[in-house]
C-alpha cells in the first residue's frame, strides 16, 4: 500500500521538466537533492519497467573482423567497433 507521502512525491519527480536540471528543480520546489534521488530511486525500484533510456547490448550478425577501436566508458562498459566508418557517428557522442 503506497502513502499519501509517497504518492504526493511521486507526483512531484513526475513533474520535472527533462530540461530542469536536478539542483533548479529542487532549489525551486524547497526539496534537498538527497531527497530527490531517495525517491528517484524507490520509484524505480517500484516500476523497473519504466527505466529510462541507456545502453543496451547489441548482438551483432554476420562476420566479424578485427576491431578498430574499443572505447571504455566511465562506468566500465566497453563500446568496440569493427568498421572505420562508424567514427563519424559517435565522434558527437564523445
Amino acid at each position: 500500500m503506497e502513502s499519501s507521502k509517497q504518492e504526493r512525491m511521486f507526483a512531484l519527480l513526475a513533474s520535472r521538466g527533462s530540461d530542469q536540471s536536478v539542483s533548479s528543480f529542487c532549489q525551486e520546489r524547497g526539496i534537498k537533492e538527497a531527497s530527490f534521488y531517495y525517491w528517484q530511486k524507490k520509484y524505480r525500484e517500484m516500476n523497473p519497467d519504466e527505466q529510462s533510456a541507456g545502453f543496451a547490448a547489441v548482438e551483432l550478425t554476420g562476420p566479424v573482423g578485427n576491431p578498430v577501436a574499443t572505447i571504455q566508458l566511465p562506468g566500465g562498459a566497453l563500446v568496440t567497433l569493427f568498421q572505420p566508418d562508424v567514427f563519424s557517428y559517435i565522434q558527437p557522442l564523445l
